[in-house]
C-alpha cells in the first residue's frame, strides 16, 4: 500500500479494517482521502493504545468480554501458545496510536471526521469528503 499510487478521486467508498496500525497512519489517510471522489466516504476500524483512566477502566471491562468471545469463537478460553507466538510475530512492527493521537491526525487530514471509541480496544473513523482536497 505504501508504494501503490492511489488514483485520484476514483472511489465512492474506502474501507480499512485493522490495517492502519501496520502502516504510517497520516500518510495512508492522506492517500485514501485523495483517492475518494467528492461525497465519497472513508470508513476505518482499527486498534488503539489505551491512555488515561477511562481507557484503563474500559480495558478492565473488555478483558473478560474478550475471553468469553474467544471461548465462543474457538471453544478455548486461552489462546494456544503457538497462536500467541504467531500474533506476537505478526505485531512486532505494529504501531498502536492513542485515541488522542488518532483525533489529532484526523483533525489535520480529515476535517470533521467522526472518531469513536469502541469496546475491545477498537476505534472507528467515518469521514465524508465534501470538497476536492
Amino acid at each position: 500500500m505504501l508504494s501503490w499510487e492511489f488514483p485520484l478521486e476514483q472511489f465512492n467508498c474506502i474501507v480499512a479494517i485493522a490495517t492502519l496500525h501496520h502502516l504510517p497512519m497520516a500518510e495512508m489517510l492522506s492517500k485514501m482521502r485523495d483517492a475518494l471522489k467528492v461525497n465519497g466516504t472513508l470508513i476505518v476500524l482499527d486498534l488503539f493504545q489505551a491512555e488515561g483512566l477511562s481507557d484503563i477502566l474500559t480495558s478492565i471491562v473488555a478483558t473478560p468480554v474478550n475471553i468469553v468471545l474467544q471461548y465462543i469463537k474457538t471453544g478455548q478460553a486461552r489462546i494456544p501458545c503457538n497462536v500467541r507466538e504467531a500474533w506476537a510475530q505478526h505485531g512486532r512492527n505494529d504501531t498502536y496510536l492513542t485515541l488522542s493521537q488518532v483525533r489529532r491526525i484526523c483533525a489535520a487530514i480529515l476535517p470533521g471526521a467522526k472518531v469513536r471509541k469502541h469496546l475491545l480496544w477498537r476505534y472507528s473513523i467515518i469521514w465524508k469528503k465534501t470538497t476536492i482536497a
